[in-house]
């Protein structure tokens, strides 16, 4: 079993931009992926925070 060509250091400059572009994609849809979890674990802090003075109100207590 042999390796491929890029680690044997004879890249081609069409090979080594393709690999950087695929590289550059992949790197993209993981930084996406996360700021979407982000995103969505702020969104339920804020929800519980609004939802928490509510619940304050109807039972009288003071939620912080």
């Amino acid at each position: 079993m042999t390796a491929c060509t890029v680690c044997f250091g004879a890249v081609e400059p069409i090979v080594r931009e393709s690999m950087n572009a695929g590289i550059f994609v992949l790197l993209g849809v993981t930084v996406v992926v996360l700021g979407c979890f982000a995103r969505f674990f702020m969104a339920l802090a804020k929800r519980s925070r609004e939802s928490a003075h509510l619940v304050g109100e109807i039972t009288g207590e003071r939620v912080v």
